[in-house]
Parts: C-alpha cells; structure tokens; sequence
C-alpha cells in the first residue's frame, strides 16, 4: 500500500493577539520578510474563518486559541519551515500566554487499503455491533507514545489509524505541553533529520516501509 502526505501544519495553542498578527504583521514577525514584499491573502467570503496568509508555500491563520502553519507541500523541507515560522512567532511574541506546541504528519492511502483495516479492527467488537444489527461504516484506532531516548522524548506522539468508507489515513502528532516559550522554541527546532528519523521508525512499526513525499 502506498501513503501519500496531506496537510502537514505546526500548530501552537494560546491566546494569540489578531491585533499584531494581521497580514502586515505575519509578514513582520513570521516570514520575516521587508515591508512591502508581496504576501497572499485570503479572505473567506462568508466572514466567518480568519484570513489566511501565504507566503513561499508556507501558510499562516490566526484562530481564537491558535496559531496554525500550513504547508502547501507534504515534505520534511516545508515542514521544517512552518517550524521556523513557529518558532519566529513564540520569539518575537514571547509574552503570548502558550499552552503547547505540536506538529502533524498526515498520510491518506492510495490504492489497497487493507493493511489499515487488518491494524484497526477489533474482532471481539467488531462482531458484537455487527450481530446487534449495527453497520460498522468507519473504524478509528489512537495510540500515544512517548519516544524514549529521542529528540521527542520530553512529548508525547499520538498516532491515528482512521479507516473510514471515502479513506484511510494515517496521522502522527508530536506534542509537547508547556507554558514555557524557551521549552516549545527547542522543540519546534527540531532537526529535520530527527523528524524524519522518528516518523519511518513509526510507520516501519506499524508496517509500513515506503511513503512518497510531495516535493
């Protein structure tokens, strides 16, 4: 089976200022960029989400308790940029109240998905629903680890095996909770390598040797 990578982001919960992260000023403190540099905006038409910013193929929404960095490419080198952007942003605005710091690696299936549904299923479950009358139409399996002797071990990872009719994916966060701005800046800079490292030893445990990353 094959895994193919969708909406990578860092997201940072707080009590983030939309008064100072406006456009201009993701532009400032984030992207680093001159005043002027010309950045993509995008505004819902209904009102009712935040704008988004885009810049480089990195974008950035200010929601009511979180900021959120997406990339427009599933890879470990944008990834590791939306974690720079985080990190300017808890620098630049350290007396932000923060409450964690985490990032997402997410994989969908393309083609054969039964190696999901096997790691998924729970028999004894699975048939008591079933012989209750009950159309079993989705199965969601969560696992939370902490990596021991690892650039992660002071977080906790949470893998998602969710096999649902439309598709399967497969989602790892890397969370560390803290108050702290120093301790979500180190883990926010970790390197690429131990980021990559750490999501095949996952994957391999589970089965699976080889996704493609979207370059």
């Amino acid at each position: 089976m094959e895994l193919e990578p969708f909406d990578w982001n860092v997201v940072i919960p707080g009590y983030w200022n939309r008064a100072i992260l406006t456009p201009n000023g993701i532009a400032k403190r984030l992207f680093k960029i001159p005043l002027g540099t010309g950045i993509e905006v995008f505004i819902p038409v209904d009102l009712l989400e935040p704008p988004q910013v885009r810049y480089d193929g990195i974008m950035v929404r200010v929601e009511d308790r979180r900021l959120i960095i997406g990339t427009a490419k599933g890879s470990f080198e944008a990834l590791s940029k939306a974690m720079e952007m985080g990190r300017n942003a808890l620098n630049t605005l350290p007396d932000t109240p923060v409450l964690a710091a985490g990032f997402n690696v997410r994989f969908k299936s393309v083609g054969d998905r039964s190696e999901i549904d096997r790691l998924v299923a729970c028999v004894e479950l699975d048939g008591a629903l079933s012989d209750a009358g009950y159309e079993i139409t989705g199965r969601l399996l969560n696992r939370k680890v902490r990596c021991k002797n690892s650039a992660f071990e002071k977080g906790i990872v949470t893998l998602s095996l969710d096999m649902q009719e439309e598709a399967a994916k497969i989602e790892l966060n890397f969370q560390r909770d803290s108050r702290d701005v120093k301790e979500l800046v180190d883990w926010l800079n970790a390197a690429r390598s131990d980021v990559e490292k750490a999501v095949d030893h996952i994957l391999s445990s589970c089965g699976y040797t080889a996704y493609q990353e979207v370059k």
